[in-house]
């Protein structure tokens, strides 16, 4: 059963969204040589267009299938990511002779302009390294989730508050290093503490002021991960304070 995923990242530099299918995380060694990448690009038919048209839009949901029906039970459809006027489509085989009815099936397709390429990758490094996501991305929606709980409660989503990014590590040295670090990053330290029934056991939370809009925290608990990954340490979750949201009369 598919195991599809979505979340939000920059590509590039710019914003795109990707699709994972994360049951092949678990999968893909049962597969068999299923090391041969092939990607089908997908345009806009105007090669000036800065974006789908709506027939378009529904126009890529048949090319995935198509693709899929091409390559048969030899293949694994792992994802895609919409970049501006773009959609990569990702699929592993082990027959890497699919890639000449699949390069046919694009040349003749006349509602979009599709490119379709093949590359080795006996580590499916595509899939685990750009598809997948780490922990900050992951992070990146249990963000969005948060937000939109609070704004919907009413929260003023554009006030400044303090947040708090609670934090564990393996070992209280790991956690003072990363203390000294997240200093450096502008965060203050709050409370620490051990807790012998949960591992990693070392806690710490920190704090930061920011308003509650998801590209300012997730700049915060990306950061903040990528340094406490260096000592082991594993970001739990982060919490703030509710903001009423005022009315016109204040």
């Amino acid at each position: 059963m598919s195991d599809w995923y979505v979340y939000d990242w920059d590509l590039q530099g710019l914003p795109a969204q990707f699709h994972v299918d994360l049951k092949y995380v678990e999968e893909f060694d049962t597969l068999g040589d299923f090391t041969t990448l092939l990607y089908v690009s997908c345009y806009p038919k105007k090669a000036e267009a800065q974006a789908f048209s709506s027939r378009e839009k529904r126009l890529l949901e048949s090319v995935s299938k198509e693709c899929a029906r091409i390559l048969g039970e030899h293949s694994a459809f792992v994802g895609y990511i919409d970049i501006l006027a773009q959609r990569r489509y990702y699929f592993y085989t082990s027959d890497a002779r699919l890639l000449v009815p699949l390069m046919a099936y694009c040349s003749e397709e006349d509602g979009l302009r599709l490119e379709c390429f093949k590359a080795e990758e006996p580590n499916r490094q595509t899939y685990y390294r750009l598809l997948v996501p780490d922990n900050a991305k992951r992070q990146s929606v249990d963000n969005a989730a948060y937000i939109a709980s609070l704004r919907q409660r009413g929260d003023d989503n554009a006030a400044y508050r303090r947040v708090n990014l609670h934090f564990y590590f393996p070992s209280a040295s790991g956690r003072t290093l990363f203390g000294e670090n997240a200093k450096s990053l502008g965060f203050a330290i709050g409370k620490t503490d051990y807790v012998p029934e949960r591992e990693p056991s070392y806690y710490i939370v920190l704090h930061a002021i920011s308003p509650l809009e998801q590209e300012s925290i997730t700049e915060l608990t990306t950061k903040a991960i990528y340094a406490a990954e260096t000592y082991g340490g594993v970001m739990e979750h982060f919490d703030s304070a509710f903001i009423q949201k005022r009315g016109i009369f204040g």
